[in-house]
């Protein structure tokens, strides 16, 4: 580049030394003469003759500055025009001059003006951001012979934005390598959705749902999954984001409908998101029992919500509290149910008025003796057995219990005498046929009652008993039917 000395005295070169930018103004006219003599020797494309280094030298040699104001010499740290275009090479330190290059590119293509972001260097060796904004002059357009070019310093705006991008890629950084099933909901559309029906004037959001299936499923629709991490593709068996965004985005069953419901009566009142337990379906179909936490991100300034989901699968505690609530209901004897689950299927059963009801009562006979004689472990057997014959013999709907040491119970819901005294009497035949090949028969007695409605069904239970003690007293056969 070559420096040309201004003219002293005109408005114009005042007002552009005053200017409170920095203004360069090029004289690019012998350049564009050698571009076209290049061009007429072949050259079809700039960009890529200007990756010779002897044609980059070329043009940047044919470039002449004719003024800089003040502000420039400020910008760049110089005490004067010599000192600042001495250390051009080091201001524009670009060994490819890609800026150059691309300024060169916009105006050979046929634009009048060229914009980019570079970064300069000052005399003193300070790197800065810069916006460079050149255009030609009017009526130099062809000749290229009056080239005006602002800078603007935007190091503190390029700072920013660069910690900005810092902290994004940081915090997608812990988003991928979280070992914690994350995902990232776009939730804008449903809080749209929830702002037009508080302008309609609806005030009961649940109520619309169930009187407007239509508007809750476009809702549940708008809902979607635009980032998941590797532990949440693996969790519910994705291949990749899309798959799971599909997956989710189609539906995943009715307790997913019960999770949006609960979480769009929680935005709704203003409550936000917390944590809650969901069930959802893997992409196999297989169960998923996860509790899921969830937390708006701040931030997003393009008037998007965007909801960052943590998941933790609770199955195996899920399992586990399975397990331990069937054995708080089990008998460990016999895998029937045990006289506190009785109670509650009594209780239930009432205040459901399931009529009728019957029950059957059932007591082992002589399991004291065979005790006294043989030891507990043959009584337990003789127990055992028992309870075999009912899990075999009692149909899926009723409940059979061992309600006391050599006590059982089986209540019927939705069951009259007739069928009652039938089930008894396949009963009494299991029992029968369990003794066959037996050392030790067993003997069992029988009493059936049947609710109605009519008081309280233990009345029924305690009607079932005295038969079953009448049917004691009877000694006739070892199994007893009353």
């Amino acid at each position: 580049m070559t420096h040309v000395a201004p003219p002293p005295g005109d408005l114009e070169a005042g007002l552009f030394d005053l200017a409170p930018v920095s203004l360069w103004l090029q004289d690019l006219s012998a350049l564009k003469t050698c571009l076209e003599g290049w061009r007429a020797a072949g050259m079809d494309d700039l960009r890529a003759w200007l990756r010779d280094p002897a044609h980059l030298l070329a043009v940047q040699r044919l470039i002449r500055i004719e003024r800089v104001n003040r502000h420039t010499l400020r910008l760049y740290e110089a005490r004067d025009e010599a000192e600042l275009f001495a250390h051009i090479p080091a201001i524009f330190d670009d060994p490819r001059a890609d800026a150059l290059v691309e300024v060169l590119c916009q105006l050979w293509a046929g634009a009048t003006q060229a914009r980019l972001v570079t970064q300069n260097r000052t005399i003193g060796g300070r790197v800065i951001d810069v916006s460079y904004a050149g255009r030609l002059l009017p009526g130099h357009e062809d000749d290229w012979a009056r080239f005006l070019i602002s800078v603007e310093d935007i190091t503190q705006r390029e700072e920013m934005r660069r910690r900005e991008d810092a902290l994004a890629r940081f915090a997608a950084s812990l988003f991928e390598r979280s070992p914690v099933p994350t995902l990232v909901r776009d939730e804008s559309g449903l809080a749209a959705m929830l702002a037009d029906l508080r302008a309609a004037g609806v005030v009961d959001l649940a109520a619309h749902m169930a009187a407007h299936p239509d508007w809750a499923e476009a809702a549940r629709a708008s809902l979607a999954i635009v980032g998941a991490n590797p532990p949440a593709l693996v969790l519910f068996g994705a291949a990749d984001g899309d798959a799971l965004a599909h997956h989710v985005a189609v539906g995943l069953g009715v307790e997913a409908w019960r999770v949006f419901a609960e979480e769009a009566l929680a935005l709704w009142a203003g409550a936000g998101h917390g944590v809650r337990d969901v069930l959802f379906r893997r992409i196999d179909g297989g169960a998923l029992h996860l509790k899921a936490q969830y937390a708006e991100l701040p931030g997003q300034g393009d008037g998007r919500r965007l909801v960052q989901i943590a998941l933790t699968d609770i199955g195996a505690n899920k399992r586990a509290e399975a397990r331990l609530e069937t054995l708080s209901h089990t008998d460990s004897l016999t895998g029937l149910l045990n006289r506190a689950a009785y109670a509650a299927h009594l209780e239930r059963l009432e205040a459901e008025r399931i009529v009728p009801t019957s029950v059957i009562v059932a007591d082992l006979n002589g399991l004291k003796a065979v005790n006294d004689r043989r030891g507990h472990d043959a009584g337990d057997a003789l127990i055992r057995r028992f309870g075999r014959v009912l899990a075999a013999r009692v149909p899926a709907s009723a409940h059979a219990a061992r309600i006391g040491g050599d006590e059982f119970a089986v209540l019927l819901p939705g069951t009259g005498p007739e069928s009652a005294a039938a089930l008894a009497l396949r009963i009494a035949e299991g029992v029968e046929r369990a003794n066959d090949g037996a050392d030790t028969p067993l003997g069992v007695s029988l009493g059936i009652g049947t609710w109605t409605g009519e008081g309280p069904l233990n009345a029924a239970v305690t009607r079932a008993d005295a038969r079953m003690y009448a049917a004691k007293r009877g000694r006739r056969g070892r199994v007893r039917v009353a």
